[in-house]
């Protein structure tokens, strides 16, 4: 998704949350509240949207403050995204094939559920909705499937009440499909690969490893209209282009090969390479970025560590900084001032290597230097139904 300030119409955008569509309402002043997308432990249970007091001046700070039960277990949970004006998350999930679409403006500590797409397969043709992109007064939505699912994966955009408007499948050449990032300003969109459906719901020592993607897909942004097919290592996740104006380059976290790659246009056309090694074994999950476009945040899943690495000059990348939240820290998400960041540990329920989850604090200092909070630790395993793996999260 991408993140931070983009020149549109000649007017600078406003921070938000970094790595939210830039078409997102701008949040003004600190963080209150936190919604978590949490997956019940065992599937025994329904799935629930969490809601945590990020309030410092709260006396309930750090607490979970209640929870939305979606009426239904073995969803999975995924990613989530704000609608441009802000006023409503759609929700998604990768087994059950719905999108929640919860209403956040009318009360922010208590959301509630003002629709479900639960009929996805029948009016998309496609299944597990990953990457929920705000457009202005759309939604466009990556599948990792098509609805039987295999592949294609593909693309669906949404009025913000939830009408289809178009389906947007992958070309059969590159049919693997993950996430998407505008950079509006440039008109193009660039979307990435994972595996599909018939892979990644089996547990990770059955995956077929060779039932993958290794490319990125540029778009002309404004048509939907395929220009370039890149290739990378196995399984490029988040896009996260450059944030300065008019930059066409970015980078990719490469699950498969423990690398990041940078994407840039060079002459009219688009090539990639590798700009980093993570390690053998890091398993980069997921990707973030500083508000200043200096650096970048990547969670080492099988590491159990968050490297910090100094893009500034993007050709040649240096490792900055690392810190160890907990075992398997997978989401990250960096506050719009570029000082907080707020981590989960869980990936997906077929990949966790662990059975206690959490959502944990670091503090980001002006030297890029990251610190864990010692005294911001939410537990997720105390709720009446038991523990709960909490994955995707969005502030407020």
């Amino acid at each position: 998704m991408l993140c931070g300030i983009l020149l549109l119409g000649g007017a600078a955008l406003a921070f938000a949350e970094v790595c939210l569509s830039p078409y997102v309402k701008q949040r003004t002043g600190q963080e209150k509240y936190m919604y978590v997308w949490s997956i019940d432990a065992d599937a025994k249970d329904n799935d629930f949207l969490a809601v945590i007091d990020v309030n410092l001046a709260s006396p309930t700070y750090g607490k979970i403050l209640t929870t939305i039960d979606v009426g239904s277990k073995g969803n999975e949970p995924h990613h989530f995204g704000f609608t441009d004006d802000r006023t409503r998350i759609w929700a998604g999930t990768l087994f059950s094939n719905k999108i929640f679409i919860f209403d956040v403006a009318s009360d922010p500590a208590r959301p509630k559920i003002v629709k479900v797409l639960d009929d996805l397969g029948k009016t998309t043709g496609m299944m597990s909705p990953h990457t929920h992109y705000a457009l202005p007064g759309r939604m466009l939505i990556s599948f990792l499937s098509k609805a039987d699912g295999g592949l294609p994966g593909g693309m669906a955009e949404f009025t913000n009440d939830g009408q289809l408007i178009r389906t947007i499948p992958n070309p059969s050449s590159a049919p693997y499909a993950y996430d998407l990032a505008v950079k509006p300003d440039l008109n193009l969109m660039i979307t990435s690969s994972f595996v599909p459906y018939r892979n990644y719901s089996k547990p990770l020592s059955q995956w077929d490893m060779k039932d993958g993607g290794n490319t990125l897909l540029v778009w002309d942004f404004k048509e939907r209209r395929l220009l370039q097919t890149l290739q990378t290592g196995p399984v490029p996740l988040e896009v996260r282009w450059s944030l300065k104006p008019k930059a066409a380059y970015g980078f990719t976290n490469v699950a498969l090969d423990d690398s990041l790659w940078l994407f840039k246009r060079t002459n009219g056309k688009f090539t990639t390479k590798k700009a980093a090694d993570l390690g053998k074994g890091c398993l980069p999950a997921d990707l973030r970025q500083s508000p200043d476009d200096k650096y970048l945040y990547v969670s080492c899943f099988l590491k159990n560590e968050i490297q910090v690495w100094d893009v500034s000059t993007p050709e040649k990348i240096k490792l900055h900084d690392t810190i160890v939240p907990g075992v398997q820290p997978n989401m990250m998400h960096v506050t719009g001032d570029g000082k907080r960041m707020y981590i989960t540990n869980s990936l997906l329920s077929t990949m966790d290597q662990v059975d206690r989850f959490w959502v944990r604090l670091a503090h980001i200092g002006p030297d890029g230097k990251v610190k864990m909070d010692p005294f911001f630790n939410v537990s997720f395993m105390d709720f009446p139904s038991g523990p709960a793996r909490a994955h995707d999260m969005l502030l407020y």
